[in-house]
């Protein structure tokens, strides 16, 4: 390589000789179209970034001045960025190109309730306001300003914001009921100590923020799965999610300008949760839910264990898997379990168990608080169906706020909540949802992998969980172990009651 080119290509890659080199100084979307070319050129990625670097197409992505959206050597730089990405990004004409665009978008002040639209998106990764170590403003709630003109406006002003003043109230009496009850650990600081009570107080507070209570939360997404993200949200029946994905599409133009500029109202996803409903309304109508356990296993294969010890062996063995599981059926009892032995015993504290435990799934309902929800549905890797967040399934008070006697402070809030959320459904049932606490109830069918539940109930079953949670892991371990007992063996689960998580 000559010596111009190494130092036109020096800025770009992490060296210049070497197979293995990362990517830097580069807008995403010119990322994109530099792996695309690895379908369709002969040549390394190196010199294709040469060519184009040497074609001056990539000049146009020097920093352009500071004077703000109308100097004119920004106006000539987005001139040229779309006739790259016309060039190169729309002229390949496959999808798979957005993939290696990465966006990172920062989404503040929005409510807990529209957050968990956008943290359905499975291929992204998320952080957000924690409930147990941030202190949530009292003043800082959705509005719902679209609805000021209803009857009911001002009772959901006022409610909302009285909800996030009890709690906030609340706290530091919390936080001395607790010191009663918690020693300081000789070798905790003060500091230390302080922080971990306040914690502690969160969590279990945490259950009266409204979903209308403003977080924020961080994205990091690739431009594809932004693109089906955001046509969810501009085909989402609240107004506050269809704003959202008006501004979050805005500010990712600016960094992948062609690979999300399609995305907006799909129809099909709009208009089928509405047939939906009424298929129920005419084939199912409204009978009362029946009673049911918080975790109820629905559905598992009753031939999961050997389709399990057929995919631990396949790999392995040379058979087609017809004539290896015709084998695998006549296994004994010891030859299974030293099967499964074998696949499993030699993982260490850290290791995730391998990819055959995805051979076989259960699916349970599930009826959990939006608080507990809200962790959960981080296991983005299940398939969850989720229904609409109303009052019909009650509430839960931690124990510990029942133990303190609170809950005649409290009840009066949630019981109100329920008439406020029942007066707004009248007409706007989805914005109703605004007013629930997190103590509030709704149900989810999780459909998941034994692997991926290796992962929930280990993480979600241990001290530092908050007790909500813990719960529906042990519950979930509990009923795979009672219908496949050797295949609950290796599941890392802690069954200890806790009253307070490991803050």
């Amino acid at each position: 390589m000559r010596a111009e080119d190494r130092e036109l290509l020096r800025p770009y890659v992490t060296n210049l000789e070497g197979p293995v080199f990362a990517l830097r100084n580069l807008p995403e979307e010119v990322v994109a179209v530099l792996f695309a070319y690895y379908s369709r050129s002969p040549h390394g990625l190196r010199e294709n970034l040469l060519k184009l670097l040497r074609e001056g197409d990539l000049a146009l992505f020097e920093s352009p001045s500071a004077e703000g959206d109308s100097s004119e050597a920004l106006r000539r730089a987005q001139e040229r960025a779309r006739a790259f990405h016309e060039k190169w990004v729309i002229g390949y004409g496959h999808a798979s190109v957005a993939e290696h665009a990465v966006v990172h978008l920062a989404i503040e002040d929005v409510s807990i309730l529209a957050s968990k639209v956008i943290e359905d998106a499975r291929l992204a990764s998320f952080t957000e306001k924690s409930t147990r170590y941030v202190v949530f403003d009292p003043e800082r709630v959705y509005a719902l300003s679209e609805h000021e003109r209803e009857p009911w406006y001002t009772a959901y002003r006022a409610f909302v914001t009285r909800l996030l003043r009890h709690y906030h109230a609340l706290l530091p009496e919390a936080v001395e009921q607790l010191r009663r009850q918690i020693p300081r650990a000789p070798e905790q600081s003060e500091r230390a100590y302080e922080v971990a009570l306040r914690a502690q107080a969160c969590d279990l507070l945490r259950y009266l923020l409204p979903a209308a209570t403003q977080t924020n939360l961080g994205m990091t997404i690739n431009a594809r799965a932004l693109e089906l993200l955001l046509v969810k949200m501009f085909s989402h029946p609240l107004e506050e999610v269809r704003r959202l994905a008006s501004r979050i599409k805005e500010e990712a133009l600016k960094v992948v300008p062609t690979l999300v500029r399609y995305a907006d109202y799909n129809p099909y996803r709009a208009q089928t949760p509405e047939r939906m409903a009424e298929c129920v309304r005419l084939f199912v109508g409204s009978p009362a839910p029946e009673p049911a356990h918080p975790v109820v296993l629905v559905e598992y294969d009753p031939e999961a264990e050997t389709k399990l010890i057929c995919a631990m062996l396949y790999e392995q063995c040379a058979l087609p898997y017809g004539q290896l599981r015709r084998l695998v059926e006549g296994f004994s009892p010891e030859k299974r379990a030293r099967v499964i032995d074998a696949y499993l015993e030699g993982r260490g504290r850290h290791d995730p168990p391998l990819r055959a435990l995805e051979a076989i799934t259960y699916s349970f309902d599930v009826l959990l608080d939006f608080g507990a929800y809200r962790d959960l549905q981080r296991h983005r890797m299940m398939t969850q169906l989720v229904q609409a967040f109303r009052p019909e399934h009650g509430y839960e008070l931690p124990e510990v706020l029942l133990e303190w006697g609170w809950e005649g402070r409290l009840r009066p809030l949630l019981e109100e909540a329920a008439l406020l959320y029942a007066r707004i459904a009248r007409t706007h049932p989805h914005e109703a949802a605004y007013v629930l606490p997190m103590a509030y109830r709704r149900r989810v069918l999780m459909i998941a992998n034994l692997r991926e539940l290796h992962h929930l109930i280990a993480l979600r079953s241990s001290r530092q969980g908050h007790p909500s949670y813990r719960r529906i892991a042990q519950a979930m371990y509990r009923e795979i172990a009672r219908v496949h007992p050797l295949l609950a063996r290796y599941i890392r689960v802690d069954l200890s009651e806790y009253a307070l998580a490991r803050a």
